[in-house]
């Protein structure tokens, strides 16, 4: 108790000192106490003169790596990365698991790589800290889209403009740029196809992208967007989004290298794999049955002395005690473990399936001659996560909102993984995925922030082979690349001076596999979980969700000798705590981390576009992003529809929002009027007409009225013509579905699932409005 007085008041010191002090005044009391860390590797921003492609001495930053021999004599290099959603250390193959990728196991052969590698504990910080080579909160994406902050710069949820990113700096020095996949990193209010677009990829320095904005994509009927517009694939029998994302990618890098074989070229590609939902093809599923039938705790022992003959962790690395928040597989009755194997042959199914399409992404490479001048990289985002708890999820929306019977998950047990379900697998496989570290995603102990990351060129003579050791974080990709490349990290952007990269070039592992890791101190914060990493040390917090950030306890660990966290020193090293700590308050001022919050329902609701009292829909129109819907539960509201019917036998949707998780449409079929609102995929309410709209000009009204804070009752009605009531027992919250807004057809997710889409309305739609009663 007395190590934990001590560090509140070191904890309350440097609060009292950030209030009292400016920040410039601050930085200059920090750096002559020699408290401030040095951002490794920073380069101070020379003058500007110009804004040209071709970059003069003084417009250069430096960037440089004594330890890097620079590749002559060869083809400029391509460079593809690839990043991985939610996918722990120990997931891949050549990292320890049980799973079959022979993509990945060939990039170990032939390439290098690192078991100290690090991330941010979420999805979209850690792209900012790749894209950019600074900390996240410094560029202004400290979390999620989601969970902005509005007034707070280290929560923006955008990239800053003073902050380059790869694709702008490889830009204008030459090279095409491309993207396909997960982006996350654009306002709320900006992700609708009416923009504005400067935080978008294309806005920030790609010349194409295909893709999506945020995370929890359905794999089956993901809502898309190329360039600025909405996209809507051709969803056959075997569509699946991994593999559109790859067909894209394939289809940008072939159309380049026809169009401009001379011009290297940078692609992107973020998988929503494995990122819950988990939906991979029926086949993949099949393969893996039986295959985890002993248990998760079981996989965590097999992993861990997998990884030691793999020579993935140090020998003396130990494996900690299991974190306490899942289930012993022994306890678990037998239903409850054949539904937990189950979930985990999803997750499997679904990472292996990932892997042979960058099987197939590398093999085009091969094809067009391209492959050996290409530097890819391959890594994962954060840690796996637990967020499904002991059980496991069918349906995540409903079961975080609602909560699941059980018996109701166990009867759907063979949907799992298919277009009928939204799962997440059961938590006790996410410490498996994270052996031997500690904790999950979100959390900044190394469960949730070490990741895998693989490294192949073949024309750069990397060794093949390799398992590199040395400290390193996703800031550093940046300055590493450009290294390998050969290429300047410009010190202005947009005319203006650019935000100095913080990142420490690890190009020099390559040439030097066992020199001692160069990087400097490296600050981590995630929600209130904290972590601070210099010389091997780590002091490291685990927030308690909505207590005082000052009452939460620290822990000490030395990392360079305790690989998995596994001896708490803050009891016998206080002066060394009390230092790292006030480190991290020293670059949470340097970096806008504070102030701190965990309340990421607020956040979110604070995050999501404000209500409007009216939306007009066209048939055709762009599609509205789910977020951005009309607020029809909190609010009373009317639809009304002004249409021309000219066929007794009038078809087609009307309008449509959501999914058949959640979601609402009105369609015509047969000339017959339909309302579908779909609560859960076992509770939906219908109306249909008793007779078919009659012939002629028509306003169709349906006024729904709240009659509790989840409950509405709808009044029908073909202009002053009573069509009928419609009770409405339970409403979601408009930004539970997974789907926006179409209107006069349905190209995207099915709903009721009682027509063929698109099902393009047959008749004249003028418009439908639909008013808000906001106040």
């Amino acid at each position: 108790m007395k190590i934990l007085a001590e560090l509140l008041v070191t904890d309350t010191l440097m609060r009292t000192i950030f209030i009292e002090l400016s920040r410039r005044k601050f930085l200059e009391v920090i750096a002559a106490t020699g408290v401030a860390s040095a951002a490794s590797g920073v380069a101070s921003a020379q003058p500007v003169h110009n804004d040209d492609a071709v970059l003069d001495e003084e417009l250069k930053a430096d960037i440089s790596d004594k330890g890097w021999t620079p590749r002559t004599n060869i083809r400029q290099p391509n460079i593809l990365v690839a990043v991985l959603d939610d996918v722990g250390f120990a997931d891949l193959s050549c990292y320890g698991s049980e799973y079959k990728m022979p993509f990945t196991e060939s990039m170990a052969k032939t390439g290098t790589r690192f078991n100290n590698f690090h991330v941010t504990a979420v999805c979209a910080p850690t792209r900012a800290c790749l894209f950019t080579g600074r900390n996240a909160h410094s560029v202004g994406v400290g979390n999620i889209a989601e969970w902005a902050q509005e007034g707070q710069p280290g929560y923006n949820g955008w990239i800053s403009q003073d902050a380059a990113t790869m694709a702008e700096i490889l830009a204008v020095q030459g090279y095409y740029t491309s993207a396909c996949g997960k982006w996350h990193m654009t306002p709320l209010e900006d992700q609708n196809g009416t923009g504005p677009f400067e935080h978008w990829p294309t806005g920030r320095g790609f010349d194409h992208w295909y893709g999506f904005h945020g995370s929890a994509v359905d794999h089956w009927h993901p809502e898309l967007f190329e360039n600025v517009s909405p996209a809507y694939p051709d969803k056959g029998k075997n569509y699946h989004l991994s593999v559109d994302l790859v067909d894209k990618s394939i289809s940008y890098i072939q159309n380049h290298l026809a169009a401009a074989p001379e011009k290297p070229f940078f692609h992107y590609i973020g998988f929503g794999a494995c990122h819950f939902p988990l939906h991979v093809p029926e086949s993949e599923i099949s393969r893996q049955r039986g295959k985890f039938d002993a248990g998760y705790d079981v996989a965590r022992q097999t992993r861990f002395d997998r990884q030691k003959s793999l020579g993935i962790i140090p020998s003396q690395a130990s494996l900690p005690e299991a974190n306490g928040n899942h289930n012993d597989w022994n306890d678990l009755s037998a239903d409850e473990k054949r539904y937990a194997a189950r979930t985990q042959e999803v997750y499997a199914a679904f990472l292996e399936h990932t892997d042979a399409q960058m099987q197939r992404l590398t093999q085009a490479l091969k094809d067009e001659g391209v492959y050996d001048d290409t530097i890819i990289i391959f890594t994962s985002d954060n840690g796996a996560t637990a967020s499904a708890g002991r059980n496991g999820m069918h349906d995540v929306r409903r079961g975080s909102y609602l909560g699941e019977p059980w018996e109701e998950r166990l009867a759907n047990i063979d949907l799992l993984g298919g277009e009928l379900s939204q799962p997440a697998n059961v938590g006790g496989w996410a410490q498996a995925s994270n052996t031997p570290l500690k904790w999950y995603k979100s959390d900044t102990y190394e469960g949730g922030i070490r990741s895998p990351l693989l490294v192949t060129w073949p024309n750069g003579n990397l060794p093949k082979g390799k398992i590199n050791n040395q400290y390193h974080h996703a800031i550093d990709l940046l300055p590493t690349l450009l290294n390998m490349a050969n290429l300047d990290m410009p010190a202005q952007h947009n005319g203006q001076p650019s935000l100095d990269i913080q990142g420490k070039s690890f190009a020099y592992t390559f040439d030097n596999p066992n020199a001692a890791t160069r990087k400097g101190p490296q600050y981590y914060e995630t929600l209130g979980d904290r972590a601070m990493w210099k010389d091997g040390w780590k002091a490291v917090t685990r927030h308690v969700k909505g207590q005082d950030f000052q009452q939460d306890v620290w822990e000490l660990y030395n990392t360079a000798k305790d690989y998995s966290e596994t001896t708490n020193l803050a009891n016998a090293e206080p002066e060394r705590l009390r230092e790292l700590i006030a480190l991290w308050h020293a670059d949470a001022l340097r970096y806008d981390v504070l102030p701190l919050e965990d309340d990421t329902l607020k956040l979110y609701k604070a995050s999501v576009p404000k209500p409007r009292s009216t939306h007009v829909f066209f048939p055709g129109m762009t599609r509205l992003d789910r977020l951005s819907a009309p607020d029809i539960y909190n609010y009373n509201s009317l639809i009304t529809v002004e249409m021309v019917v000219q066929s007794t036998f009038a078809n087609g949707v009307i309008v449509a929002s959501g999914d058949s998780s959640s979601g609402y449409e009105l369609f015509m079929q047969n000339g017959f009027l339909h309302i579908v609102y779909v609560y859960t995929r076992d509770t939906v309410y219908t109306f249909k007409s008793r007779r078919r709209i009659p012939l002629g000009e028509h306003k169709l009204t349906v006024e729904i009225s709240k009659t509790g804070s989840d409950s509405a009752i709808a009044k029908v009605a073909l202009g002053d013509q009573s069509l009928g009531l419609m009770p409405l027992p339970k409403l979601w919250p408009i930004y539970t579905p997974n789907s926006g807004v179409r209107c006069g057809e349905n190209r995207h997710a099915p709903i009721s699932r009682v027509y063929q889409p698109p099902f393009v309305f047959d008749q004249t739609l003028k418009r439908v409005t639909i008013d808000v009663d906001i106040g």
